[in-house]
């Protein structure tokens, strides 16, 4: 009796490796054939007239703000990241710059290169 439960018991413990590399070989196989599908794209081209685009509309609203003087602050934009440059006279200069830069639509992000000068100096 014994011998026949040792038997069945590898037999149950054979059939069990049997089925589960089957298995693990027909999930790979469907695996691979869904890989095959992906597309890999490449990454997006810059558009250097809608970053010119963008620039100007920037530059438009610093100028057009009635509380904000723009003559000492350029921007650049690069893949639609807004980057101010030159000097504004204090922190509320600088944090009202930026925020006019942000609600400019197709801006994704602005970075702060302004240099504070404390009472115009």
């Amino acid at each position: 009796m014994r011998n026949y439960l040792v038997s069945l018991a590898a037999a149950v413990l054979a059939a069990s490796i049997w089925w589960t590399s089957a298995h693990a070989q027909r999930v790979t196989a469907a695996a691979n054939s869904r890989l095959d599908e992906v597309v890999v794209r490449g990454k997006r081209q810059i558009d250097p007239a809608a970053d010119a685009r963008l620039q100007r509309q920037v530059e438009v609203a610093l100028a057009a703000d009635p509380y904000f003087y723009s003559e000492h602050v350029s921007v650049t934009i690069q893949n639609g990241v807004a980057t101010l440059h030159g000097i504004v006279f204090d922190d509320w200069d600088l944090r009202n710059a930026m925020r006019i830069s942000r609600r400019i639509p197709g801006v994704k992000r602005v970075v702060n290169d302004l240099e504070i000068k404390l009472g115009g100096e």
